[in-house]
């Protein structure tokens, strides 16, 4: 079973994710469990199969990226992130009224993941489309999270890909993350693989449950969105059972007009009309003066739906609007695209960000690599970097506008990753030090002087310039005196400063002039003595 379960949850191998549980705490408001930066992460190394095996046993908590280097992925999963008084009923009555094929698990933090496995690797973009249609059935809003939250991983500055996203597994100690029944009781692991076996799907089957299950969830809707935003179809499904709508209605109408004019180009201001009195309850504030107004604002507008707003987003199925005739991909002006999963990587002095953008075909979510906050702040910036690693160049926003597109990816959910260790200017710091230890010894005070290393008893002294002269030549960024005092608070090396003299050999008559140094403990950056191993040669026939 053991076995089954590695190969179920097979994504990216060349590196996995972390999460220290014993040193989480509930949110007293949220109800969830957090754990704080450094606590969670990536393991810097390929995942084995002894790491999943941890897990299992409760050793240690990992995650796994779904989508693989080649944007190929065998799972994915909804992130139902309520935790306070949470029940997963409503879920577990809608997968089985709709007979989706789909197995939810507790999640970490006390929500609910909502699985999909398949029999084989297929695009991540599949996978990520086949989820989405979902959102809509399960009450969900548009920027809920999906993994893989990437179809493809993008690259840093220096041409390497990056990890994107990972998700904890389910199953941890057996007994936790438990996935659920329809009645709400919880299998146990073995239990959990025979029903993954029996679940298990193809492209062809998630891709055919897409193309039904959306006709289904839009049956009802206005049939003259047969061609054009099925958001709008979505809305209008209230109104064909009498319902009229009072809230977002400006919102509603806008996307409404943008829609009317590429299908009816004549007549577009009498069928925005005749949609407000179709589709809104009247009131004070809406009659057909105030409509009449709207469109009068509306008529020089050229910049296309707004997918990212109330209560457009909430109905969102890009993958299926992208399709149509009169969907999004027919503006002629593109919005500003939708931006998620936002991750902050503490390198210091300077802070690195990575941000997910989806791509204007409704299918692709790229990752975006900026080198500093200031890529994200200034527009144009923000710009260039969306069009290098997604080949496509976002159009300009207005200010405030802009704004309102940070404001929502910072509040959506940002996380705060620590970098490894030896990545980190401490961890930098430590192994420039002690190749620096290692290398040449001051024989003589001349050398001493000029920057060699001094070993005598237990410590290694040597003078703090000629060594930050070597740091420099390694593009290190940080400042004389905060590196000199990383070097006295740096746990792994507690440098002390102080005068040495070079000792006085006995032909000399004067002691040498004391130097200014660091003094560290040799113990600590001795390098590990690489023994020669001895190898039987059984015979001698190939040897040259």
């Amino acid at each position: 079973m053991e076995k089954k379960f590695i190969e179920i949850f097979t994504g990216l191998k060349r590196n996995f994710g972390f999460a220290r549980i014993e040193k989480g705490y509930t949110d007293p408001e949220t109800g969830k469990l957090k754990l704080k930066p450094g606590d969670y992460g990536w393991s810097s190394r390929p995942i084995e199969e002894k790491d999943y095996l941890e897990h299992l046993s409760g050793k240690k908590s990992i995650g796994i990226q779904p989508c693989d280097d080649e944007g190929m992925a065998k799972f994915g999963a909804i992130d139902i992130d309520h935790y306070k008084n949470f029940s997963p009923k409503k879920y577990l009555d809608t997968i089985k009224e709709h007979n989706i094929p789909v197995i939810p698990c507790r999640s970490k933090s006390g929500g609910l993941h909502i699985y999909v496995f398949l029999k084989e690797p297929i695009k991540a973009t599949i996978i990520r489309n086949f989820l989405s249609t979902l959102l809509f059935t399960f009450g969900l809003k548009a920027k809920t999270e999906i993994f893989p939250k990437q179809t493809e991983l993008g690259e840093d500055d220096k041409g390497n890909l990056q990890n994107g996203h990972f998700i904890n597994l389910p199953y941890y100690k057996k007994t936790e993350r438990c996935a659920l029944n329809f009645d709400g009781t919880e299998f146990t692991f073995d239990q959990f693989i025979e029903v993954i076996n029996t679940n298990l799907k193809s492209k062809e089957e998630l891709e055919n449950f897409s193309l039904t299950h959306i006709k289904a969830v839009l049956q009802g809707g206005a049939e003259e969105f047969n061609e054009g935003p099925p958001c709008l179809q979505a809305i209008t499904r209230a109104c064909q059972n009498g319902g009229k709508l009072k809230d977002d209605r400006d919102r509603f109408l806008y996307n409404y007009m943008v829609f009317a004019k590429k299908k009816y180009p004549d007549n577009w201001e009498d069928r925005v009309k005749q949609a407000a009195r179709e589709y809104f309850i009247y009131d004070q504030k809406w009659d057909d003066n105030y409509v009449s107004f709207k469109i009068k604002g509306w008529k020089k507008e050229t910049k296309g739906h707004l997918c990212n707003e109330e209560p457009i987003v909430n109905f969102c199925m890009k993958s299926e609007c992208v399709k149509r005739k009169f969907g999004i991909a027919s503006d002629h002006r593109k919005a500003f695209p939708a931006l998620s999963g936002l991750q902050k990587i503490n390198y210091r002095p300077d802070p690195e960000y990575t941000f997910n953008v989806a791509c204007p075909d409704g299918e692709k979510v790229k990752q975006v690599h900026a080198k500093s906050i200031e890529y994200i702040t200034d527009q144009r910036k923000m710009r260039n970097i969306i069009g290098v690693a997604a080949n496509f160049v976002p159009p300009m926003q207005k200010g405030d506008i802009y704004q309102e597109i940070l404001d929502n990816l910072f509040n959506s959910q940002l996380d705060d990753i620590e970098p490894p260790e030896e990545t980190s200017p401490e961890g930098q710091l430590f192994n420039y030090m002690k190749e620096y230890i290692n290398g040449p010894k001051a024989e003589t005070n001349v050398a001493f002087k000029s920057g060699s290393t001094l070993w005598e008893d237990e410590y290694a002294y040597f003078k703090f310039e000629p060594f930050f002269d070597t740091l420099k030549n390694k593009e290190w960024k940080i400042k004389t005196q905060q590196t000199a005092h990383m070097i006295k608070t740096n746990k792994k090396i507690l440098g002390e400063f102080g005068p040495k003299r070079f000792p006085k050999k006995k032909e000399e008559k004067e002691s040498n002039d004391p130097l200014q140094v660091i003094k560290v403990r040799i113990d600590k950056f001795k390098e590990e003595e690489v023994k020669d191993e001895l190898i039987d040669i059984k015979g001698t026939d190939n040897l040259i």
